[in-house]
């Protein structure tokens, strides 16, 4: 066991955790970039996915009455189907490819939601079904749903409290479902477990920081510091496929 690489994946899922118990979201598009500094993508893929679960509940379970589970829902029957072509995707296209394809997708995505006018109503079936097959696709590519309906979900009418905690629920049953599929795959194996186990602490020291920050801030400010982790996201993600390319 290498413990200089254990050692940076505890803090990239003390990083990862503490933003999604800020803003609900994005534990595996901050983690995956940090994890795959210092372990290689067949590694980094399962260590994200599987802490995904645990990552998430505690959010789900705390904000359960301020989900919108009808949104959840349509969101996930359009993210199911999608894993399967983007467990493909992740065996035929290269990691660092995939990556600056999903990075350079979300710094865009987070552009345009940063200059965008708000929906200012609620997001429609079709919207949650579109969003939440993109988002399906990436978990299955890259370990990393999400950036297609936080987009959507920040930008409709709802409070804070209820985009949180849909998009809380939305990533629990992909990710549920994406471990489901890496296990029968042989994606997940002993040593992603092993190292998923150790960096339980990071998670949970980042959840609880996380999650006491979020009740201290507004509804505006708290979608800007969303768009903020997102867009970071998305450039780690673009500087870590680029470093890898040259």
């Amino acid at each position: 066991m290498d413990w200089l690489a254990v050692s940076g994946a505890v803090l990239a899922v003390t990083v990862a955790s503490f933003v999604r118990g800020l803003t609900g979201f994005g534990f595996a598009i901050v983690a995956m970039p940090l994890l795959a500094l210092v372990y290689p993508p067949v590694v980094a893929v399962p260590v994200a996915t599987l802490l995904q679960i645990p990552s998430g509940l505690p959010t789900v379970l705390r904000d359960w009455c301020d989900t919108n589970f009808r949104a959840a829902t349509i969101a996930w029957i359009g993210g199911m189907p999608a894993l399967i072509p983007g467990v493909f995707l992740l065996g035929v296209v290269p990691a660092d490819i995939m990556r600056l394809i999903v990075g350079g997708a979300v710094v865009f995505s987070t552009v345009a939601l940063a200059f965008a006018p708000k929906l200012e109503r609620d997001p429609k079936s079709y919207e949650l079904v579109g969003a939440g097959a993109l988002s399906g696709l990436m978990q299955g590519a890259v370990a990393m749903a999400g950036p297609p309906i936080i987009l959507l979900i920040l930008s409709s009418s709802w409070n804070a409290a209820r985009c949180r905690a849909t998009l809380s629920f939305i990533f629990l049953l992909l990710g549920t479902a994406s471990l489901a599929f890496g296990t029968i795959h042989g994606i997940v194996n002993r040593e992603s477990v092993v190292i998923a186990t150790i960096t339980v602490p990071g998670l949970l020291l980042g959840q609880a920081i996380g999650t006491h920050l979020f009740v201290r801030i507004d509804g505006k400010r708290y979608r800007s510091v969303s768009t903020f982790c997102v867009a970071a996201a998305g450039f780690m993600v673009v500087v870590r496929g680029l470093m890898s390319l040259f």
